[in-house]
């Protein structure tokens, strides 16, 4: 789980979350809209099920990820399989890192966080966002 704790601005942000791990990381961006999202019973978004659908995370691509908490996100959570309906376990480090800027994007406010899968493997997900 990529934990955030609540800052008081981009340079806070930044230092907390480091930055973009290689330098296209802002490059190709891959949107997943609010409707693949859900809010879920603690008031958490989740974006994957816990079976299928789950969300296709490919090596060294990075998402914008939409949702609906209408704050800033302050926690993470990646589950991740190999396949869509298979076993499903907790990620971190390279698989699940949060950019906090890409240019001049700000990649952690009240309605997107950017995520971004810098290992080297393919993955299904499960994000759930606090």
């Amino acid at each position: 789980m990529t934990r955030l704790a609540p800052l008081a601005g981009a340079a806070a942000l930044a230092a907390a979350c480091g930055t973009p791990p290689e330098q296209d990381a802002c490059v190709g961006i891959v949107d997943v809209s609010l409707a693949q999202g859900r809010r879920g019973p603690d008031g958490e978004w989740i974006v994957g099920e816990w079976t299928s659908p789950r969300l296709h995370w490919p090596a060294f691509t990075t998402f914008r990820v939409r949702h609906g908490l209408n704050r800033p996100v302050t926690s993470v959570e990646c589950w991740a399989s190999f396949t869509t309906t298979g076993a499903i376990a907790k990620q971190i480090g390279s698989v699940c890192l949060v950019i906090p800027t890409c240019g001049t994007e700000q990649g952690v406010t009240d309605s997107v966080v950017i995520v971004r899968n810098s290992g080297a493997q393919d993955f299904w997900t499960r994000l759930v966002l606090r």
